[in-house]
């Protein structure tokens, strides 16, 4: 019961306001307990009615007729209540930018990622924010933090690899730059969600310590920084639909969130009373499931109102810690696609760009060096999938548009035909091979065409086109210098071509910036500093099982293990592994040490610029547990440092002791291990090489 006789939605945001606003930067800010009397003496003056149609979206025939154009043109609205002047959530979807009309499209998260700037990534939700709300939205659901367990995955993209300390790291950062403007930031998909064509229908089966170590870790780090929704997952967990899970519900209670949740859309719901038992709050995009069943179930007496009355509670609160920052805002298309956002864009590529090979054969500083730019992606607007996420910006910058701007002389053969492109190559100094995939390989949508041909959805490969490998080999024996720059959502087997390239770069999907960003890569005005936020196999068969779509109705063991804590397990050896990045410059590591101070272990070490230009270098820091059972080592801290040639800094790095926790079977509890062991290095191969004990 309520002590608050406030009878609209504006008087309690006018009490809210007496309260004082603060930043939304936790659950416990911004007066929860507050926020949710109000919330009670709201919800006991809605109708039954009201009550339901709060608990649904609603994408009418305008919206649907809207969205022929392409998906969420405009906000998609839910839940609301017109009489008590209860907003609306009004959704944009994301990651990679705001779906809505044309706005900034940033690299995908996956590149992002491999950036390893947290700070950067604030930025960028920050600019998304206020798109966001140029645009007529208050919530985004664009912090795709679903672990990369296998790179076949087709929305491998727009997540953050296959850690979850990284993964939650850049979420988190997302989740407060975004919400820093009253924007609602919506973590997704929870959880247990990295396959896609069966995502309707397959089932993850996992025990207690492997949802608790590795599937659920990252999204307790969103809702530690405040994530005011969640988006539930398509697919199942141990055999139940997540939307209508009581146990995928209680491991939400028990990370802490105090926001609502929402279904994913058309097909996340699929029994509405079920799905309201669980706590599911808010069916997406409108009321398939629910609507005036769920009415008639309550008169019946078949659901209780009081279910009702929960999730009601919960949104109406959720909005009242943020409206009135919302609203405080006067952000205005100006502020869409401007310069500090393509700029912001750009940036996010030429840290995120990873340097896989190089043999002398990058930088190209002379402008007058003649290139010859080929392959299909040489002058094409890739900028990564066509479903959910796909961005429209008012332009992109291809590498052939950006390398002009350096080069005095390129030669362009945009195809894959090798009598062309070896053509450009005979008048050319050096050649660059644009390759890899893109919407039609890889994407969220399984699309069949006439002739059969599946485009998007998962991954039929995890290597190259043969007419790519081809035209590498062709290129080569032309005797030109090549570099091959890749485009994927994440890991390419490229064993059998590796040999022939003479420098690599992995620039992931790289936004609307790309081309410009790629020009500062290649011509040394940005020495490369990313780092793979996933392991690259030498063969498929060391990743773990991914299923065929063949059968629609699969379980899939989600083992304990996967990444680079699999690679560690079974000792094998990858092509490159998790964090591996190479420079324009060197680094060197001395003094690594490690020492308790008592709620957190401060790991350091000096790290010299050994080379000529200057360069970032991000440092990792991996611990192992003495827990029987558990990874070899796990990674629980990063920082880049800027070093001018010659130059040396020492780097510390603090790791909370409560980020060190795992699951305990014994006790049933999440534990900080009693003996601990820190690697330090510049990826996951090397950190072994230098291995500390935490003084005492």
């Amino acid at each position: 019961m309520s002590n608050y006789q406030v009878k609209t939605f504006d008087e309690a945001l006018a009490v809210m306001r007496q309260a004082g606003v603060e930043p939304i930067e936790s659950q416990q800010s911004n007066h929860p307990a507050l926020a949710g009397e109000l919330a009670d003496a709201l919800t006991a003056q809605m109708t039954l009615g009201e009550k339901v149609h709060m608990l649904g979206g609603h994408w009418d025939l305008r919206s649907g007729l809207l969205h022929l154009r392409f998906y969420n043109y405009e906000a998609i609205a839910g839940g609301g209540c017109k009489r008590l002047g209860i907003p609306p959530i009004l959704f944009s979807d994301g990651p990679r930018g705001v779906v809505m009309k044309s706005s900034t499209c940033f690299p995908t998260s996956n590149t992002r990622a491999a950036s390893f700037d947290t700070e950067l990534e604030r930025q960028i939700g920050e600019a998304i924010a206020k798109e966001c709300i140029a645009q007529g939205a208050n919530y985004f659901a664009g912090v795709c933090i679903n672990l990369l367990r296998h790179p076949a995955w087709g929305r491998a993209q727009e997540s953050y690899g296959e850690d979850p300390f990284l993964t939650g790291c850049c979420g988190a950062a997302l989740t407060r730059g975004v919400q820093k403007y009253g924007v609602i930031a919506c973590p997704k998909h929870f959880y247990m969600n990295s396959i896609e064509n069966l995502r309707f229908s397959v089932s993850a089966n996992a025990d207690e310590e492997t949802m608790r170590d590795v599937y659920l870790p990252h999204f307790e780090r969103c809702f530690d920084a405040g994530a005011g929704s969640v988006m539930t997952a398509y697919n199942k967990v141990n055999g139940v639909y997540c939307a209508e899970s009581r146990a995928v519900f209680d491991h939400l209670k028990a990370l802490g969130f105090a926001g609502f949740s929402i279904s994913d859309f058309m097909w996340g719901v699929h029994d509405g009373a079920e799905s309201l038992r669980a706590g599911l709050d808010i069916e997406m995009p409108f009321t398939l499931k629910r609507g005036v069943r769920l009415a008639f179930a309550v008169k019946r007496g078949k659901v209780s109102e009081a279910l009702l009355d929960r999730s009601c509670k919960a949104i109406i609160a959720t909005l009242l810690r943020f409206q009135n920052l919302y609203r405080a805002q006067r952000f205005d298309r100006s502020v869409v696609c401007s310069p500090p956002h393509t700029a912001l864009a750009r940036r996010a590529l030429e840290e995120g760009a990873v340097l896989l090979k190089n043999s002398g054969c990058l930088p190209i500083r002379d402008p007058h060096t003649k290139i010859a730019l080929v392959g299909r992606f040489a002058h094409a607007k890739v900028i990564g999938d066509h479903g959910s996420s796909s961005v429209h910006p008012p332009y992109v910058v291809t590498p052939f548009d950006g390398l002009r701007t350096v080069y005095r002389h390129v030669a362009l053969a945009g195809s894959n035909d090798v009598a062309a492109c070896c053509r450009a190559a005979a008048g050319a100094d050096r050649v660059i091979a644009v390759l890899g995939n893109d919407y039609a390989d890889e994407g969220e949508f399984v699309v069949k065409t006439r002739s059969g041909m599946v485009k998007g959805g998962d991954r039929r490969s995890l290597r190259l086109h043969e007419d790519e490998v081809r035209l590498i080999r062709a290129l080569k024996q032309t005797g030109k210098p090549l570099t091959v720059v890749l485009y994927s959502g994440s890991a390419l087997l490229i064993d059998e071509w590796a040999q022939d390239a003479d420098a690599i770069l992995y620039a992931g999907y790289p936004g609307m910036e790309g081309g410009s960003a790629l020009a500062n890569l290649i011509s040394g005005r940005v020495n490369p500093s990313g780092k793979l936020p996933f392991t690259v196999a030498k063969k498929e068969t060391d990743y773990p099982f991914f299923p065929d779509s063949g059968e629609e109705d699969q379980s899939v063991a989600y083992a304990y293990d996967h990444g680079y804590t699999l690679f560690d397990k079974e000792r094998l050896e990858p092509a490159y592994p998790f964090g591996f990045g190479l420079s324009y410059t060197s680094f060197a590591y001395a003094g690594c040490a490690a020492r308790d101070a008592g709620e957190a272990v401060v790991a350091s070490c000096t790290v010299k610029n050994t080379g000529g230009s200057a360069g970032t270098e991000t440092v990792l820091v991996f611990v192992v547990s003495g827990m029987a059972g558990k990874p070899k080592k796990l990674l629980k801290g990063f920082r880049r440092v800027f070093l001018e040639p010659g130059e040396e800094k020492t780097v510390e790095i603090v790791i909370p002791k409560r980020e060190l926790r795992l699951y305990e079977k014994e006790s049933g509890a999440m534990v900080v291990p009693e003996r601990l062991s820190v690697y330090i290095g510049k990826d996951a191969a090397q950190a072994d090489s230098c291995c500390v004990a935490p003084e005492t």
